[in-house]
């Protein structure tokens, strides 16, 4: 272009004639109308030079083939993330759009929705809410998992917090994530800017809002005032849910899922990175500078010590009935598993309580310092002792209370056989009948042998009968398990033997 309006300007055009002509507007012809050669070939030299993104170039040229709808700002956080490379936003924009027309990558542009705009909020007055929820890919399991997440903005810094977590939000979620946000601020504001979720509103009532329980409790304790959306109008709360649209599109979009314990820690380093670390696009200023500002601002919270506010989490129940903890297995009681796949776990002054999805506490541990540990409540355990009296006092209604004490010691001797023992026992009084039986007993006690087995042979040789009761499994009727052994003369072992005793011999001389 320089070559053409420098050969039209010797020919005598004018600079109107020339942007006329090629079709350029007359503010870039006059740029380089008195331009000299040697100016034009070192500016030209300058913005084609190689820039320091270039050697990322087969990185970012891999995520936007990977993610064709991947963003300037994502790829911009990912370098800073990954690669520690802080630059300039308008040069990530232009090496981005430079590496889709070279390499003919189109991004599918996602359909816009429009806001209206808001007044600005004096400091410490406002926090909107909103929920969220996208798919992501389990790097372990290879399939994709659910997250739903809840993100809280102030209004006039756009300082903005998050939380993630597997399972769909409750109102006990709820009221933990706003505890934990204000611990977070280290303060709450005065009001409260939210949609008509069903986990925070009953009904509309005309403006005489009914909230749930748990969040109508919530309310009374903490005295903030609130501000219910009308149905389908976002726009009364745009920045929250330009902030959703945020965290989808930067934090969450080609990100994979290992742990929810290590996703919450990369958010919270993603906001301070980016969220809360880059010049808002319509404050222009970062909203962690406006935040040290509206902090001051913010109203101490009531009625509620946040210190353990984010000790809150979920937890899998392992089908063994415990959690993990740190590192530790944490017991829960027995049948947990079958009725409960997901418990909340509340951690406070060291101790670990343990709650449903009702929020009823079923387990209190204290917390081990140890690792690799199992922390097991006697309560938790399997109650055996109750079932092995049962079948006690069942043998003994059937013999006699004489010889509880002996079958007592039976059980005592053999506490892991003690249904087996006793029915043998009984086994052998249907056999044999109760008298020969309780016979046979007295001479065991007296040579003081305590084995069912050895109750079942005296009583089998009190009455000159093969002892049948013992197999209670066999013999096998299916002929498929039988085993044909093989049987072979006497002789023949007989000829081995004379023969190792020759080798032994020759081996000697």
């Amino acid at each position: 272009m320089y070559s053409q309006i420098q050969a039209m300007k010797e020919r005598g055009f004018s600079i109107r004639q020339v942007s006329r002509i090629i079709r350029v507007s007359r503010n870039t012809i006059n740029k380089y109308w008195e331009m000299q050669p040697d100016e034009y070939a070192a500016r030209y030299q300058a913005l084609n030079r190689l820039t320091a993104l270039m050697r990322y170039e087969p990185v970012v040229l891999k995520w936007l083939e990977s993610y064709p709808c991947m963003t300037a700002a994502q790829v911009r956080d990912w370098l800073l993330e990954r690669y520690q490379q802080d630059a300039a936003e308008r040069t990530v924009r232009r090496f981005v759009t430079k590496l889709r027309e070279k390499h003919g990558i189109t991004k599918k542009a996602e359909p816009l929705r429009e806001y209206e705009a808001v007044d600005e909020l004096p400091k410490g007055h406002q926090l909107q809410l909103d929920f969220g929820e996208k798919k992501v890919l389990d790097v372990y399991n290879r399939r994709g998992i659910k997250l739903y997440f809840a993100v809280f903005t102030l209004s006039y810094s756009r300082y903005k917090w998050g939380i993630f977590q597997t399972q769909a939000f409750t109102s006990a979620d709820l009221v933990r994530s706003l505890y934990g946000c204000f611990d977070y601020y280290g303060g709450m504001p005065r009001e409260l800017v939210y949609d008509q979720d069903s986990i925070a509103v009953v009904s509309e009532n005309y403006g005489d809002i009914i909230h749930t329980q748990k969040f109508a409790s919530f309310l009374s304790e903490t005295k903030i005032g609130t501000r219910v959306c009308r149905k389908n109008d976002p726009e009364t709360k745009g920045l929250i849910e330009s902030s959703v649209k945020y965290v989808k599109g930067n934090f969450m979009s080609n990100r994979h899922y290992t742990d929810l314990d290590i996703w919450n820690e990369s958010f919270e380093q993603w906001l301070e990175r980016t969220g809360n670390g880059r010049v808002h696009g319509t404050t222009k200023q970062k909203p962690a500078d406006m935040f040290l500002e509206e902090r001051e601002h913010l109203l101490p919270l009531y009625g509620y010590a946040p210190d353990n506010a984010h000790e809150y989490m979920d937890r899998a129940v392992r089908p063994d009935n415990t959690i993990l903890y740190l590192s530790n297995r944490y017991s829960l009681p027995i049948g947990t598993y079958g009725r409960e796949k997901t418990l909340s776990l509340s951690i406070k002054d060291n101790e670990l309580e343990v709650m449903d999805r009702a929020g009823e506490t079923i387990a209190k541990h204290e917390i081990s310092k140890e690792k690799g540990k199992l922390i097991k409540h006697e309560s938790h355990r399997r109650d055996r002792r109750r079932r092995m009296e049962e079948l006690l006092n069942k043998t003994v209604s059937l013999l006699g209370t004489e010889f509880r004490e002996y079958l007592e010691i039976i059980c005592e001797k053999k506490p892991r056989y003690v249904k087996d023992q006793l029915g043998l026992i009984v086994r052998a009084c249907e056999a044999y009948g109760r008298e020969r039986v309780i016979a046979a007993m007295s001479y065991c006690r007296e040579m003081e042998l305590y084995s069912a087995v050895d109750l079942n042979d005296a009583a089998c040789a009190l009455g000159g009968h093969e002892a049948a009761p013992i197999p209670d499994r066999l013999p096998v009727e299916d002929e498929r398990y039988h085993v044909n052994v093989q049987k072979r003369e006497l002789s023949i072992y007989a000829d081995v033997a004379c023969a190792d005793s020759s080798r032994e011999g020759s081996v000697i001389q």
